[in-house]
C-alpha cells in the first residue's frame, strides 16, 4: 500500500486554514510538527472523563489516569525498542532529557575527563555540556564536520580516547539532514568505557529507531516533533544505568520513603518524574507514537526522503541557491537547509509567509555549525507525513522570484519609507580604521550577523559605521541608526528606548519586530558597556 499524504492531511485540521489569503503550506516540521485529531482528542477524553492525579489516589479516576499514564510509557518503549517502561522517563523535551543526563553524569566528572560532542550538535547539547564542563573541570571536545556535511569519523576516533567519559551526538542533524552513524559512535564510546548519549530529536519522528540495536546508553527525544503535544518528551536510558543515576529533580512521586533526615527513591521510571507530571500530555504522547506506528516508520522515512531529494534536485538546478549537507542520492532526513543569493533567510521567510508558506530561517540553534559553514544563518524547509510535492513546488515558486520581489516587499505600505530608502542607499556602511569599540550584532535566535564600529571623542560619537550580513530590514535599521546617532553623547545612546520604533512611526510588520529592534538593542548595549567601563 502506497503512502497517501493527501489522505493523511485530513487528520490535521490546521492544514485547512489560510494564511494571508493562501492555503497554509507548513514546512517547519523540524521545529514542531502538527498534531492529528487522534492525538489531541486525548485531552478532551482525559479532562472530560477521568482527570485525576496519578499514583496518589485510591479512587477510580486516579486508578484510570495512572493506568493510562503507565500504558503511555509502555507504548513509547515499544516504539523505540526499549526493554519496558522502566527505561522511558517522561520529560518536557529533548533539552530537559539531555540536562537530566548531564546532571547525573556530571556528578562523576572532573579534571582529566573529556566530553566529546560534535560541531553539528544542537544548543540543547552544546550549551549543556559546556556548563557541565565549567562546573566539573572536564574538557569538551568536538568532532568536526566535513565539507560535505558528515561527521569526520577519523577525527572522532582520535578524539574518543580513554580520557573520554561521555560521547554525545545527534542521530540526525537539524540543519544538514545528515543521518549520523550513531551505532559506530556508540561502539567507539563503549570501547573506551564512555557513556553514549544520542540526541534523537530529529530521528525519533522521522525513521525507525531501535535503541537496543543502537546500544546507546541514553536517547533523548521530544513529543512536539513527532505529532505529539508540546511540553512532553522523553529519555530512554538503560535500566542498569538509570538505577545508578542521580535524580535531576526532587520532591513528590519520585520518593519511596521520607524521614526528616533522609529519603529513598522510587522505582524506575518514576524516580526521575518528580511532582505531578504532564499527565494528559504523556497519554497523548502515547497516542502520537501509536499514530506513527500505524503509518509505519519505514514509510514515514521514505516519504520524507522522497520530498527532500526532490527539493535538493530542484535547488541544485538553480545556480543562485546554495544547499547544505549530503547531496542528491545520499541518505538524509526530510529537511533541506539553503540560502538564496542576495536574499537573507528572514527576508525569504517573510516573502514565503506572504504566500502562506511556513519555513524556518536563522541559525536553528546551531550557531557553531553555521560558523563552520561560514554563513550567519540559513533557510530550512522540513517535511512531514502530510506534505506533498505540491508543497515543494509552492516553495520553489517563491524562491525563483525572491530576488526580484524583495524591493517591492520593502517598499510596500507595511514599512515606513525609511526602510526602503536606507536599504537601497545605506549610510556609513563599512568598517572604521581605528574605532573606539566594536560591537557584534550576532543574535543566536535571529541568525543576523553584523558589527557596529564606533569612534568616540569627548564622550560623543564622532564616527559610526556598520558591517552586516543581516536581513534587509536589520541592515536598513543599522544604516538609519548610524546616521541618526552620529554626534550624540554616548550616555544618550546608552539610554535609547524605542528610538527606531518612533523614527519608523511603528510602521513595520510585527512579524519583523526583532529585525527592527535588534540593531538598537546592540548599539545600546555597546554604549552601556562603554559608559560603565569609563566610569570605573
Amino acid at each position: 500500500m502506497s503512502f497517501d499524504a493527501e489522505a493523511i492531511r485530513a487528520d490535521f485540521p490546521v492544514l485547512d486554514r489560510r494564511v494571508n489569503g493562501h492555503p497554509l503550506t507548513y514546512l517547519d516540521n523540524a521545529a514542531t510538527t502538527h498534531t492529528p485529531r487522534q492525538v489531541y482528542d486525548v485531552f478532551e477524553e482525559f479532562y472530560a472523563g477521568y482527570n485525576a492525579n496519578v499514583h496518589r489516589g485510591i479512587h477510580e479516576l486516579s486508578h484510570e489516569a495512572s493506568l493510562a499514564y503507565e500504558r503511555a510509557h509502555d507504548r513509547v518503549a515499544d516504539f523505540l525498542g526499549a526493554d519496558g517502561r522502566e527505561e522511558i522517563v517522561f520529560t518536557k523535551n529533548t533539552t530537559e532529557s539531555i540536562n537530566l543526563v548531564a546532571y547525573g553524569l556530571g556528578r562523576h566528572l572532573g579534571e582529566g575527563d573529556d566530553i566529546v560532542a560534535t560541531e553539528m550538535d544542537h544548543h540543547a547539547s552544546l550549551v549543556t555540556w559546556q556548563q557541565i564542563a565549567k562546573r566539573t573541570g572536564a574538557t569538551v571536545r568536538h568532532v568536526p564536520v566535513t565539507a560535505d556535511g558528515h561527521l569526520d569519523m577519523d577525527a572522532a576516533r582520535d578524539l574518543v580516547t580513554d580520557d573520554a567519559a561521555v560521547v554525545c551526538a545527534p542521530h540526525v542533524s537539524n540543519v544538514l539532514g545528515t543521518v549520523n552513524p550513531v551505532a559506530d559512535l556508540v561502539a567507539l564510546a563503549h570501547d573506551h568505557d564512555a557513556y553514549a548519549v544520542v540526541d534523537g530529536a530529529q530521528s525519533a519522528p522521522t525513521r525507525p529507531v531501535d535503541v537496543e540495536a543502537m546500544d546507546a546508553d541514553f536517547f533523548a527525544f521530544s513529543g512536539h516533533k513527532l505529532a505529539g503535544p508540546t511540553g512532553i518528551g522523553g529519555l530512554y536510558g538503560k535500566r542498569e544505568i538509570l538505577k545508578e543515576l542521580d535524580p535531576f529533580l526532587f520532591g513528590g512521586e519520585m520518593i519511596r520513603n521520607v524521614t526528616l533526615t533522609d529519603s529513598t527513591w522510587n522505582e524506575l521510571p518514576w524516580k526521575f518524574e518528580a511532582g505531578t507530571p504532564p499527565i494528559a500530555e504523556g497519554i497523548a504522547l502515547g497516542a502520537a507514537v501509536d499514530y506513527l506506528a500505524e503509518l509505519g516508520m519505514d514509510a514515514v522515512r521514505d516519504h520524507e526522503n522522497d520530498l527532500a531529494q526532490y527539493l535538493l534536485r530542484e535547488l541544485g538546478d538553480r545556480e543562485f541557491v546554495q544547499t547544505y549537507g549530503p547531496g542528491v542520492g545520499e541518505e538524509r532526513t526530510g529537511l533541506v537547509s539553503f540560502n538564496v543569493e542576495g536574499v537573507h533567510g528572514h527576508d525569504l521567510s517573510s516573502l514565503l509567509n506572504d504566500r502562506g508558506i511556513a519555513i524556518r530561517a536563522g541559525d536553528h540553534c546551531t550557531q557553531p555549525l553555521h560558523d563552520r559553514l561560514d554563513v550567519p544563518g540559513s533557510a530550512r524547509a522540513s517535511f512531514y507525513v502530510y506534505n506533498t510535492r505540491a508543497d515543494v513546488d509552492r516553495l520553489l515558486d517563491v524562491v525563483d522570484t525572491a530576488r526580484d520581489d524583495i524591493d517591492a516587499y520593502l517598499a510596500s505600505d507595511r514599512y515606513h519609507d525609511l526602510i526602503s530608502e536606507h536599504y537601497h542607499r545605506p549610510r556609513n556602511s563599512g568598517a572604521l580604521t581605528d574605532p573606539t569599540f566594536v560591537k557584534s550584532s550576532e543574535e543566536t535566535t535571529c541568525g543576523d550577523d553584523g558589527e557596529f564600529h564606533v569612534a568616540v571623542a569627548d564622550g560623543h560619537i564622532e564616527e559610526i559605521a556598520f558591517e552586516s550580513q543581516s536581513c534587509a530590514v536589520s541592515r536598513a535599521v543599522a544604516s538609519l541608526l548610524s546616521e541618526k546617532l552620529d554626534g550624540m553623547p554616548v550616555e544618550a545612546v546608552a539610554d535609547l528606548d524605542g528610538y527606531v520604533t518612533r523614527e519608523l512611526d511603528g510602521q513595520y510588520p510585527d512579524l519583523r519586530r526583532e529585525c527592527v529592534e535588534g540593531p538598537e538593542d546592540v548599539i545600546r548595549e555597546a554604549a552601556r558597556e562603554y559608559v560603565a567601563e569609563n566610569r570605573a
